[in-house]
């Protein structure tokens, strides 16, 4: 073979090449950059990954690869480390041909290559994250007078913090972290590029995959206000059990000062769970418990829902929202509750409940032209936030309940058990279930043919395409369609 055509094939792999890694890289975002979650997808998924690098052309990605800076990094040591082999190979053997069998392995083996490249950026992104967050330290410093409020839990931090940014924002200058910015990164980078003088109020969204996460972002932020929405089963599987979880979500309240004020959810939590180390005041939401905060006369419509709010027994407030379900009843009296704290006037208060729209893919309705309704909570699932999901859709008027989900996911040991327990509450909701992933919903399959629900109007679907294939044929006028969960692609069989 002549050197032109090896270096020609050569050529070729090494730009198919530059895709393979590029795959890598995009399934090493999505978890996180962590290398022992990479792994642990791997393990899961090590067949369908051989096959998505030898059809990469023909791969719909749901969230596509945010070439950040640190993403490129990580990119271009990838490419370092690729060459180094080939050169180490080359100039140690002078024969070309070694290049092309040495091309396809890597090709095969691209695992390897971005765990090694990940273990080591691993110190120079420590060191660059140190910077950002000490220039985040700095700038809240600065800003003296700013109001900070931390929300965190396993569930409904998203809508909260768009819930109390409308209804403050009535009074303040408000600045919310953007989209799911939840890590210590998400919140230094608001910080850094969106915080401004005239930014009265910072709401800060705080997400945690393991023990401390909340405590590091509290230390950045140095929040006034704390809100703890729920504790719940949310990725179960990073953190092994749900009191590691209740512990660290209450590090949202245990990180205030003196002068601080935390709200906690006692419908999920009691008065024991409050650590007696909290120096801050504790004030209590809910909806079915005793608490400072409670919720009476609730209304239920297919358009919106109405309550009062009582303020230990006495009535401060009426609403009417577009919202939908229990879930967003407690959310709303959180965020109330902070409100009144901050001197907005109630009538205030209850227009900006009027006013406030479902966040995105979050029991958001939609009302199409056939006269179909879509019930959108496609965002997650958790076992709390699925049961709600499923208590709006059987709520709604209508003819036919279908449901389209792959059930939750990052539940660890408790995964087969809670989608078996979903799998029975889709059962006695809903009219037909259409679920996505064969191997994914297994345990919903177990759940829903265990409680007797009709053969005929389960249908296991290979992809969510194929699943909305699958109801188009179905649907009629008037039905309601709930899409509950839609799983990354991380998660893809």
């Amino acid at each position: 073979m002549s050197n032109i055509l090896i270096s020609l094939i050569s050529a070729v792999l090494f730009l198919y090449l530059l895709f393979v890694l590029k795959y890598e890289l995009h399934i090493m975002q999505l978890n996180s950059y962590y290398n022992t979650r990479y792994l642990t997808w791997l393990k899961r998924n090590f067949l369908f990954r051989t096959a998505a690098i030898f059809k990469l052309f023909k791969q719909k990605e749901k969230k596509k690869l945010d070439f950040t800076p640190r993403a490129i990094r990580l990119y271009v040591m990838e490419l370092i480390l690729t060459v180094a082999v080939i050169a180490v190979l080359f100039f140690s053997t002078a024969d070309l041909w070694l290049v092309i069998p040495a091309l396809v392995f890597i090709i095969l083996f691209s695992f390897v290559v971005i765990l090694l490249a990940n273990l080591c950026m691993m110190p120079v992104e420590k060191t660059i994250n140190r910077w950002y967050i000490n220039d985040a330290k700095k700038k809240i410093r600065q800003h003296a007078g700013l109001i900070k409020i931390a929300i965190t839990g396993s569930y409904g931090k998203t809508s909260v913090k768009h819930f109390l940014d409308v209804i403050l924002s009535e009074k303040y200058h408000v600045l919310m972290t953007p989209n799911s910015y939840n890590t210590t990164l998400g919140v230094v980078r608001t910080i850094r590029e969106q915080l401004q003088p005239i930014h009265e109020v910072f709401i800060a969204e705080m997400g945690a995959k393991r023990r401390g996460d909340i405590r590091e972002i509290c230390h950045i932020v140095h929040p006034d206000y704390g809100i703890l929405t729920a504790v719940g089963a949310q990725h179960l599987e990073f953190f092994g059990s749900l009191e590691n979880i209740k512990q660290t979500k209450l590090e949202v309240i245990t990180s205030l000062p003196a002068t601080g004020v935390g709200f906690v959810n006692f419908d999920n939590l009691t008065p024991p769970d409050v650590p007696q180390t909290v120096k801050a005041s504790v004030i209590s939401f809910a909806v079915e418990a005793e608490a400072d905060y409670t919720a009476k006369n609730i209304a239920f419509k297919n358009n919106g829902m109405s309550f009062e709010v009582f303020q230990r027994g006495e009535r401060v407030l009426t609403l009417e929202t577009k919202l939908l379900g229990v879930h967003n009843v407690s959310n709303l009296l959180a965020c109330c509750g902070i409100a009144l704290q901050l001197g907005v006037e109630k009538y205030r208060i209850e227009n900006a409940v009027r006013h406030i729209e479902p966040v995105a893919h979050r029991l958001e309705v939609k009302k199409l032209p056939n006269g179909i309704t879509i019930i959108d909570d496609a965002f997650n699932a958790n076992p709390v936030g699925a049961k709600m999901a499923l208590d709006v859709l059987k709520r709604f008027e209508g003819n036919k309940k279908i449901i389209i989900t792959p059930g939750m996911i990052e539940l660890g040991e408790k995964a087969y058990e809670l989608n078996f327990e979903f799998g029975q509450m889709i059962a006695s909701h809903v009219d037909i279930a259409l679920l996505v992933g064969i191997k994914q919903t297994k345990p919903l399959q177990d759940g829903i043919i265990a409680a007797g629900f009709p053969a005929e109007n389960l249908f296991v679907c290979k992809n969510l395409n194929e699943a909305n294939e699958q109801v188009k044929q179905i649907v009629q006028t008037g039905d309601v369609v709930l899409y509950e969960n839609d799983l990354p692609d991380n998660y893809n069989e």
